[in-house]
């Protein structure tokens, strides 16, 4: 069986973050030398419920919680490094304020956040989306690199967006007077790119309420052909010298992100590889509006 629990505004005050409460105009009091206009006794009912609603209570707790949160996980990013399968996985990922996942192993960055300093030193950098939140450090990043002496770097971008970004660099090349070199690359979902001779990335689609991809980075292998397994050394030298292609390619998805996206990857074929990578780094956003009804819901049992 399944349950809903529908909380309104007209039975139960409103748990947003944001919400902004009504302030109402004070009520005349009476002076001690008035007499009230009846006899009958003032009651004045009060309850929790009522001091919630006429007070910022339910915004201040939202926002000590948010800035509470986000303050212990950007201290993560000084913290070490989380090992698996032979890769350093650093970084944050705190929905709606900064998104940047490093990968040192391969020189790489998913998304750049606010631009935390570890990025800096990463040479190439995958933007899964243009929500500020993924994409908001880039121009910090291009510039912190050049400060450092560091190469120009290679930024992959979803094509659709690669010319608003082409823009955004030429504001801040006119604003600040500065080069800001790099290699701006856009992917389509399905495009492969050699980083290097041993790893290549392709995107995968995603499912975000603004065009949106994730990234799979392969290793690439060289695998000897089946029919030539039985040869020797010396043979297996005279048909490579003799321009023969002895081997096949074998990709391998070695690390996979998603960056945002609804339930919908998991079920998509098209994610096979990315499902399949050793490591596949995806985002839970689990909101503060939980936290703030287990809150709320204690407070008024024990006030009550």
């Amino acid at each position: 069986m399944q349950v809903s629990l529908s909380i309104t505004p007209s039975n139960f005050p409103s748990l947003s973050p944001f919400h902004q409460t009504t302030t109402h105009p004070p009520s005349k009091l009476l002076s001690t030398h008035q007499k009230p206009t009846h006899n009958h006794s003032l009651h004045t009912h009060f309850s929790p419920l009522h001091a919630a609603k006429g007070s910022g209570f339910l915004s201040a707790i939202g926002r000590a919680i948010e800035e509470e949160e986000y303050r212990k996980a950007r201290a993560e990013v000084n913290r070490k490094a989380v090992d698996l399968e032979g890769y350093s996985i650093e970084g944050l990922s705190i929905g709606g304020h900064e998104t940047c996942i490093i990968v040192p192993e391969l020189k790489c960055a998913f998304d750049i956040g606010r631009c935390p300093s570890r990025a800096v030193h990463q040479n190439f950098l995958f933007i899964t989306h243009a929500h500020l939140d993924h994409i908001g450090g880039l121009p910090m990043y291009v510039a912190t690199r050049a400060l450092y002496s560091l190469k120009p770097p290679t930024v992959f971008v979803p094509s659709c967006i690669k010319e608003d970004v082409e823009k955004l660099f030429d504001i801040h090349r006119a604003l600040s007077e500065v080069e800001l070199n790099l290699d701006l690359v856009a992917l389509d979902v399905g495009d492969t790119y050699e980083m290097r001779n041993d790893l290549v990335v392709q995107p995968f689609r995603t499912h975000h309420v603004i065009a949106s991809q994730g990234y799979v980075i392969y290793s690439v292998r060289k695998k000897l052909k089946k029919q030539y397994i039985h040869l020797n050394g010396k043979q297996i030298e005279k048909l490579k010298k003799s321009g023969i292609e002895i081997t096949d390619t074998i990709l391998c998805p070695e690390v996979a992100f998603t960056g945002d996206t609804m339930s919908d990857f998991f079920v998509d074929p098209r994610s096979a590889d990315a499902l399949r990578a050793k490591i596949l780094i995806t985002e839970v956003k689990c909101h503060v509006l939980a936290f703030m009804l287990i809150f709320l819901l204690t407070f008024f049992f024990y006030a009550s």
